[in-house]
């Protein structure tokens, strides 16, 4: 029977808990802080801790999280949190491993759900118990959306657990170009709503004056050119999905009145007097930072934690560098479809190299841009680095000094591996972090090649060793 671990500084709320679920027939050990909780872990094998977000020290939630993620990524943990703290518990989720929250006050048909859920993700359950499980989450795929990065594949985790679950309010953020509108049409279209309207608004294209009106629809005659009367957005939405593209830059006083739509799920068109009952799914997208945009008084911060409840983040391009060799395949693939009759282009190695170490400021789409542009104007079906626009050939970021022949005789993969590892580490002076952004990995991956091959940060500090040289 799987066996649960409840951590939580109060006694009341621990006794109930564990009252609940032993009722359910599990088995249930509890404890009443984050000391006491990896001393059980570590006498003790739990299928599922569940702990309050703040006990006796203000993070001592997110401490025990990280502490369990760092000895057994695989135990799923369950956040307790009261809606003051939602923001933080919906962080732990997104970005650092936490499997779920529960908001208090905790429901009880909640509670059994998502430990239900969790168990079955540990394998504490047989696969065929449940069928509507997250082992069945990694089953959505995204065939539109390129990506092979950890980023990525966190992300797509993350979508599918929206989908799966049904939630009606995300925040979707991420630099310009980074394909925010994609990740929303995904969500529509795998999602319950995929066979209602999917209607899009970029808040900052709209001007000020009309924005209200294209959002909750006017009656006849409410101002001077309301001639006849109109829907708003939310009306065409109904039982669909409402893409509010650049949150950020909606007006203040619109801010207000989505406020409201969000909480009562209703709206009332400009002049009219009826409120009107609204069932729309709200994704929200932002390439701002909206935490300083509330500090700035330019959005408000009741509105930024509705809007957050469920956030997801799409990294830029330059973060996973390991996804450019397929997002280019798949773009050239497009083109040769767009352009009937176009042979595909091919990249040498020299040339995939450069496009890997470019910044790319505008990310994706930039990238794109980029690759239409050489496609149609170059007549060569073998693109070298030459070809290649001259503001990404003079970058910073210089291109690796590993120039392996992959086919030259005597050389290992392995070998290509520990080269390109070290031309990471020596170009960052030994810091990780940056070294395993350049390579397109984890940190924690990066960490496992550097033990595999005795490599040592302090080795690469200061330029002081020349490692790929001294191989």
């Amino acid at each position: 029977m799987p066996s649960i671990l409840l951590v939580d500084d109060d006694a009341a709320q621990l006794t109930i808990l564990q009252r609940i679920l032993k009722r359910e027939g599990y088995t249930v050990a509890t404890v009443g802080d984050s000391k006491a909780a990896l001393a059980a872990i570590e006498e003790k094998m739990f299928d599922l801790v569940i702990s309050d977000m703040w006990m006796s020290s203000r993070f001592e939630g997110r401490a025990l999280l990280r502490e369990i993620k760092r000895n057994d990524p695989d135990l799923p943990v369950l956040i307790m949190t009261a809606f003051a703290e939602l923001n933080d518990a919906v962080n732990l989720v997104a970005h650092e491993g936490a499997f779920y929250y529960l908001e208090k006050p905790i429901q009880i048909d909640v509670l059994k759900r998502e430990v239900q859920h969790a168990l079955q993700t540990r394998g504490a359950f047989s696969s065929q118990s449940n069928t509507d499980s997250d082992e069945t989450i990694p089953d959505i795929r995204f065939n539109n959306i390129i990506g092979e990065s950890e980023q990525m594949q966190h992300l797509f985790k993350n979508m599918s657990r929206i989908i799966h679950r049904g939630v009606t309010q995300v925040l979707i953020t991420g630099e310009t170009g980074t394909g925010k509108s994609l990740i929303a049409r995904a969500l529509h279209k795998h999602g319950a709503r995929g066979e209602h309207p999917f209607v899009s608004i970029n808040c900052g294209a709209i001007p000020d004056t009309l924005i209200e009106s294209e959002l909750f629809g006017h009656e006849k005659g409410a101002f001077t050119d309301a001639v006849t009367e109109k829907k708003g957005l939310f009306e065409v939405a109904n039982h669909g999905v409402l893409f509010l593209d650049e949150i950020g830059d909606m007006p203040i006083q619109t801010q207000s009145k989505l406020l409201h739509v969000l909480e009562e799920r209703e709206i009332r068109r400009i002049g009219g007097t009826q409120n009107m009952k609204v069932d729309v799914c709200v994704l929200a997208a932002t390439n701002k930072n909206l935490i300083e945009a509330v500090r700035d008084n330019v959005f408000r911060e009741d509105l930024y934690f509705r809007l957050n409840v469920i956030p997801l983040h799409v990294p830029p391009l330059r973060e996973r560098p390991g996804d450019i060799p397929p997002l280019v395949n798949f773009l050239i693939q497009k083109f040769s479809t767009e352009y009937a009759g176009a042979p595909p282009k091919q990249f040498t190695p020299q040339a995939m190299s450069v496009l890997r170490r470019y910044q790319w400021p505008g990310n994706i789409r930039q990238l794109e841009n980029y690759l239409r542009r050489i496609f149609v104007l170059s007549e060569n079906e073998v693109i070298d680095k030459e070809e290649l626009p001259p503001e990404i050939l003079d970058t910073s970021l210089p291109v690796t000094d590993v120039e392996f022949d992959i086919l030259e005789a005597g050389v290992s993969l392995e070998e290509i591996i520990k080269e390109y590892v070290c031309s990471a580490l020596t170009k960052t002076n030994g810091q990780q972090i940056k070294a395993a952004q350049l390579l397109g990995i984890s940190r924690r991956k990066l960490q496992h090649r550097m033990q595999k091959y005795g490599l040592h940060s302090q080795d690469f500090k200061n330029n002081t060793t020349d490692a790929v040289g001294a191989l």
